[in-house]
């Protein structure tokens, strides 16, 4: 099972990629949302529009399936829970200001 894009919370993928076509291929999984997000580049620059982790950095590509879906589920899990304890973190001092 592969877990929410914590990014965006959408469908991630599991996609192969290959240099070439005699090339070993190389397993990732990447967020499904490429539509554009937020505030987009105006002057013809080179920068994706997508979630962050549509197009994931090479640390994301594995040699193996199940290598490819340990990690991305370790990282959505670690950065979901890095979220949720930031935001608890947030809304406590909110909390303690409205007193």
């Amino acid at each position: 099972m592969l877990e929410a894009c914590p990014m965006c919370g959408s469908e991630p993928g599991l996609w192969q990629y290959s240099e070439t076509r005699d090339a070993p291929t190389t397993k990732l999984v990447a967020c499904s949302h490429g539509e554009a997000v937020g505030p987009q580049i105006q002057d013809g620059g080179n920068v994706f529009s997508g979630c962050l982790l549509y197009m994931p950095t090479e640390d994301f590509y594995r040699g193996r399936i199940v290598e490819a879906i340990n990690y991305w589920n370790s990282y959505a899990n670690a950065m979901t829970a890095l979220q949720r304890k930031n935001r608890w973190e947030r809304a406590q001092v909110l909390r303690s200001k409205a007193r």
